[in-house]
């Protein structure tokens, strides 16, 4: 990514008091994502690369355990929530439409269409147990938005899995179960596991100063909702959660069992906070030189830095560079903004988490060499490998 391509120049820059930011306000002032309205964000480029690296984790996650990944239309009938008696939970936030299509909202919640889904696809036993996913926009007219953390609008993974037994349904939970951990390995997070209603809802918890969910611990160190808040009590953000309804009556679908009798699934749906895992990761890697995102959701792998981008040689060279290992695989920035000083281009490498840059100035030019500067105050290293990086053959 050359980032004097980029808009909002202004943002691709490094608060001096960045350290004091809460981390919601830290991702709007660094160029990861833009609010035109109150409550609906727009992810700029950098912000979006993060956010699409933690989808590819639990895409590639969810298949490895047997969930098929399905896209679900963005807006649903409001019948469906008002059928399973649903509709009061969301009170007025509702998102609805007009005119033709004034029986339809913006999907607030899919439970419903996966089972809408259910009724029509699902036959035979022959089929369970059914487990799928997407990861799609979902939509709320919640009160009092706080960033990427509680939007209007807010990217999540939704899966629901079908079984035939009680027994399969709770093999199915431990399977999500590993699918969590699997996720959250990669991503280097360590949420909380909390549970309620005899275990039947397990929401996974990363503390955050900004989270909505109050726990503290017992003697033990594990985890509990709590009510009240005093000075005991951990502030926490819900990164993923699964919900076991078992069987929930007249709206259940009903499939044909091995005995010729029809018979109605067990359920239960489970989920991840695409935007909260974003913003906890953000909380959890902040260290003094920025945002040392874990491999697995770095934005960059390397940072490109050209001196004067004015120079023609150096600029050619640079692009050479660039083009050469993003061919290879490799994540990218071109730092070749005009009017900013080295020191301005490494810091924001820096607070990137970007752990390698590659400068280019007059006296590599002059040398046919690039030094190689690792991510904080370590002097840099004149190498000479041109021809490398130009056929692309750099795997470092």
């Amino acid at each position: 990514m050359r980032l004097s391509k980029q808009l909002f120049q202004d943002r691709l820059t490094v608060p001096i008091n960045w350290k004091e930011l809460d981390t919601y306000k830290l991702l709007e002032s660094c160029g990861f994502v833009e609010f035109p309205y109150s409550g609906f964000p727009l992810f700029l480029p950098i912000g979006k690369r993060v956010m699409e690296s933690i989808c590819n984790i639990i895409r590639e996650e969810a298949d490895a355990n047997d969930f098929s990944e399905v896209y679900l239309p963005l807006v649903q009938r409001s019948s469906f929530l008002e059928n399973t008696g649903r509709a009061n939970i969301f009170g007025n936030e509702f998102m609805r439409l007009n005119g033709d299509l004034e029986n339809y909202i913006l999907t607030p919640t899919n439970e419903e269409v996966f089972l809408d889904l259910a009724h029509r696809g699902l036959s035979s036993y022959r089929q369970l147990p059914v487990r799928i996913y997407q990861i799609a926009e979902k939509f709320r007219n919640i009160k009092k938005a706080k960033g990427i953390l509680r939007s209007k609008q807010f990217l999540m993974c939704d899966m629901v899995s079908m079984d035939e037994t009680e027994q399969s349904l709770h093999e199915s939970a431990s399977l999500f179960e590993r699918l969590v951990d699997s996720v959250f390995l990669r991503m280097k997070l360590s949420p909380l596991k909390v549970e309620k209603n005899d275990g039947k809802y397990v929401d996974y918890l990363i503390p955050c100063n900004e989270g909505e969910t109050s726990i503290s611990f017992d003697e033990e160190g594990n985890a509990h909702y709590v009510e009240t808040d005093d000075k005991d009590i951990t502030k926490a953000s819900s990164v993923a959660m699964y919900f076991i309804f078992e069987q929930i009556g007249s709206q259940n679908p009903t499939y044909q069992s091995d005995r010729g009798t029809r018979e109605e699934i067990y359920l239960g749906t489970y989920g991840f906070g695409i935007q909260r895992c974003f913003h906890a990761a953000v909380e959890a890697y902040k260290d003094n030189s920025g945002i040392n995102f874990p491999d697995s959701i770095r934005p960059f792998d390397i940072s490109i830095v050209v001196m004067d981008p004015e120079d023609n040689e150096q600029m050619t060279r640079g692009m050479d560079y660039y083009r050469a290992l993003s061919r290879n695989g490799k994540k990218v920035m071109l730092d070749d903004r005009y009017g900013k000083t080295f020191r301005e281009k490494t810091e924001l490498a820096d607070f990137f988490g970007i752990p390698m840059k590659l400068v280019i100035g007059k006296k590599e030019v002059r040398t046919g060499s690039v030094t190689i500067k690792q991510r904080g105050n370590k002097p840099g290293k004149l190498v000479n490998f041109d021809k490398q990086f130009v056929e692309g053959n750099y795997n470092g």
